[in-house]
């Protein structure tokens, strides 16, 4: 019996294991394998490298100086009626990296473009003021603002953005020199890995679930924890022993591969673990079907104390494994009548006096389990 449950535990795990696996693939490959780009370039990118080495990737970058923003992002959204209505999604802002290469007098500025969404409008005013307010300190005692630590995706510039980006530098007056470096990419930071940048941490985040359930799939294949309803029975019926489940189990009727009605138990696979149910408990089951979006198709078996239990299998194995409990178990009601359910819902002690307490009174002793 424990190897027979074992395996079948083991294949749901292995199954668990390889959709986890799927799903983790499949997330990675359509936002490019991002996370892995940005774990790798959490130390900040490299302004002084060629640009062209970034693009397309997500980076991280202390931005410096914010010094004007030059296009306003916007949706415009047309209904049916004609009417529109323009939301603003955020700006693209020219902003530059000050740096010294070895045994330079001057500082070298590299200028590129960063969109950043309406949401950080306000903070990047202040910044764009701060950044004015040093530049223009000939005293050299206004302090250079904070870095603005920004995530996004390292993009070439499209035509349009560019002319505008380019019209801009010329009306502050920066013009490409040894010390002023102009790129034409900008970083954006409303999309990480081709998707928008909240979906792409939504999708991070499943894909971190994921690997929980596949490590823990994973460990599950070399775990007991499919007989641990079993033990839990055993503690709770001292007189009853392993030993003699497993002789019941031996010569239970299989029901496809998760479910073994025996004389006296019915073990059924829920999930990785294996239930246990006591047939001399039982006192009516049926086959129940609901289609639709939640669609279930299950043996629903109910007990004296009026307790239920759903095994999900198909209505001709419902069928089998309920003329086995018609023919072993004379105590239970086998199929469904709306009159059957009145009674068990209104009228109990009535439902248990149709079969349950009539046959458990006159069986001779020994015929049924004394736990």
């Amino acid at each position: 019996m424990s190897e027979i449950l074992r395996k079948r535990a083991r294949n749901t795990f292995l199954w668990r294991a390889g959709l986890s696996l799927l799903g983790m693939v499949i997330i990675l490959a359509a936002t490019k394998g991002a996370v892995f780009q940005l774990a790798m370039g959490l130390k900040g990118m490299d302004i002084t490298a060629n640009p062209e080495i970034y693009e397309g990737k997500p980076v991280v970058l202390d931005a410096e100086f914010f010094l004007i923003d030059y296009v306003e992002h916007t949706t415009t959204t047309v209904r049916d009626s004609g009417s529109r209505t323009t939301s603003t999604n955020g700006n693209s802002y020219i902003a530059f990296q000050s740096t010294y290469d070895n045994g330079d007098e001057y500082s070298t500025w590299y200028f590129y473009s960063i969109y950043m969404g309406k949401s950080k409008t306000d903070m990047l005013y202040e910044r764009m003021d701060d950044a004015w307010e040093y530049l223009e300190d000939e005293s050299g005692t206004t302090l250079p603002p904070e870095p603005v630590k920004v995530i996004g995706t390292w993009t070439r510039m499209e035509p349009a953005l560019e002319k505008y980006f380019m019209d801009t530098i010329r009306e502050i007056g920066i013009e490409e020199g040894e010390y002023d470096k102009i790129y034409l990419y900008t970083l954006d930071t409303g999309r990480l890995g081709g998707v928008n940048n909240w979906l792409f941490w939504v999708l991070m985040a499943g894909c971190l679930l994921l690997f929980f359930w596949f490590v823990s799939s994973v460990i599950g294949c070399f775990r007991k924890t499919y007989e641990k309803e079993i033990h839990k029975y055993l503690k709770n019926h001292t007189s009853c022993s392993l030993g003699e489940i497993e002789a019941d189990f031996t010569t239970a009727h299989p029901i496809g591969k998760d479910v073994w009605v025996g004389k006296k138990w019915t073990i059924y696979m829920n999930g990785t673990k294996a239930q246990i149910l006591q047939n001399q408990d039982l006192v009516w089951g049926y086959y129940f079907k609901r289609t639709g979006k939640n669609s279930v198709s299950q043996m629903q078996l109910y007990t004296a104390e009026k307790k239920s239990f759903y095994i999900s299998l198909s209505e001709s194995l419902t069928k089998e494994a309920l003329q086995y409990y018609g023919e072993e178990q004379p105590h239970m009601i086998v199929g469904y009548s709306a009159e059957l359910e009145q009674m068990y819902q209104r009228s109990f002690p009535a439902f248990l006096d149709l079969k349950y307490n009539p046959v458990m009174k006159e069986a001779p002793e020994g015929t049924f389990l004394n736990i």
